[in-house]
């Protein structure tokens, strides 16, 4: 029967010989698990004592891969979302030139992030569209070269999360998260060059200073059965709540402060149906909606914390926002045939939609050059280079991906000349 990840006890019994246990067995994603037990003839008095290793090196497969099971990502530094592990490991590079993740060179646009086998991606740029928290995770697996043909379009790396399941004991958790700026060594906003905006005759580096943020991130986690042995579930909720305050001094000197409220939900929940030993099947969903109001637009004046832009332009900033409503879903039931054959069926969906919220549609202008100071330009027109009435932005009316998939497979093991799957 097909295996979920994790650590398992795996008995051995023959009539005629003693039974042999081999305890903390490790089932990882896409790896095989091999065990040599001994089995001593009944009737004789021994101790025995079984040992799993896995080896060093997979010499059934070509692909370099890093199996990481939740025992061990809990006791590491990361990000929220199983995408952060990936930049610990060899051949990987990460940071905003590079536009995300790099594996082996590959631009970022060219990796595949699946989510219990269904696909994140975006269609257009091959970004990652939806992040899985710990919480509900189990393993994450990362593949960084020799891809099977089941990964084609990947390029660079597959990022693969395979999410927890329920069983026959309760389990669940309460945990909460928080950073901001009182915990930060540094006030978050990188320096700038700047020419001066209203004379453009000199430059200067500025450091504003500090801004008041906020994130906190509360949830739970629950498993357990429904019906024992037959029956089990997993959900997780956390939704976090980002708060960013920028006070800015507008060109007649007074103070303006801009806010943003961010909402992001993570919702899991699973449900997995052993109904024979021959049979198991799971079905799960994960609804992670984005929702911003406001937007922080950057400092350009030439003093600390300063503006070009007035109050009016602001004032337009305060409801403009976004939403990105988005849910995946994923299915697969595993038949065991026979001692060498398994039937396996799994599908799913993923949808999203990125779109612009209070967008000010009034006619917008602004000053590529300065005009304060010249001749016959009446005052309320002289402005610094850079001002701009209202924000000028482009409008995003539906940003829509979506992908759904269904596979049957059939594995089995045999001999010629060597054991083969």
């Amino acid at each position: 029967r097909d295996l979920e990840p994790g650590r398992y006890t795996v008995k051995f019994d023959l009539q005629g010989f003693q039974s042999v246990e081999t305890p903390d067995v490790i089932v990882l994603l896409g790896q095989t698990a091999q065990i040599s037990p001994t089995l001593s003839v009944a009737g004789q008095t021994a101790e025995v004592v079984v040992v799993a290793q896995r080896s060093v090196i997979d010499v059934q497969t070509t692909t370099r891969q890093r199996n990481i099971p939740a025992e061990e990502f809990e006791s590491i530094p990361k990000g929220r979302s199983f995408q952060s592990l990936v930049a610990a490991l060899p051949s990987v590079n990460q940071g905003e030139l590079e536009g995300g993740v790099q594996v082996g060179g590959a631009s970022a646009g060219e990796n595949n992030f699946t989510v219990d086998g269904v696909p994140v991606n975006s269609q257009i740029n091959g970004q990652q569209r939806q992040d899985a928290v710990f919480e509900y995770l189990q393993e994450v697996q990362v593949k960084t070269s020799g891809l099977e043909a089941e990964f084609g379009g990947a390029i660079g790396g597959t990022i693969s999360a395979v999410t927890r399941s329920g069983g026959n004991r309760f389990t669940g958790s309460l945990f909460e998260h928080y950073s901001g700026s009182a915990l930060q060594a540094n006030n978050g906003v990188a320096k700038r060059l700047v020419i001066d905006p209203a004379t453009q005759n000199s430059v200067s580096v500025i450091q504003d200073n500090n801004q008041k943020s906020n994130r906190n991130e509360v949830g739970f986690s629950l498993g357990g059965p429904v019906v024992k042995d037959r029956v089990f579930f997993f959900a997780s909720a956390s939704p976090r709540f980002d708060k960013l305050d920028r006070t800015y001094t507008l060109p007649d000197s007074s103070s303006y402060t801009l806010h943003r409220d961010r909402t992001t939900t993570s919702l899991f929940g699973k449900v997995t149906w052993v109904p024979t030993n021959r049979l198991r099947a799971n079905v799960s969903s994960l609804y992670t909606p984005d929702k911003a109001t406001g937007t922080i637009a950057g400092y350009n004046g030439g003093t600390i914390n300063s503006t070009t832009n007035t109050a009016a332009n602001l004032d337009a900033q305060k409801g403009r926002g976004y939403e990105i409503p988005r849910w995946n879903m994923a299915y697969n039931a595993d038949y065991t045939l026979g001692a060498t054959a398994l039937l396996t069926v799994r599908g799913g969906y993923m949808k999203d939609n990125y779109f612009d919220t209070g967008v000010n549609k009034s006619q917008t202008f602004d000053y590529v050059t300065s005009a304060v100071g010249l001749a016959g330009v009446p005052a309320q027109y002289q402005q610094p280079a850079g001002y701009a009435n209202l924000p000028r932005v482009q409008i995003n009316d539906h940003d829509i991906t979506t992908r759904n998939f269904i596979d049957a497979s059939l594995s089995t093991v045999f001999n010629a000349a060597g054991s083969h799957c």
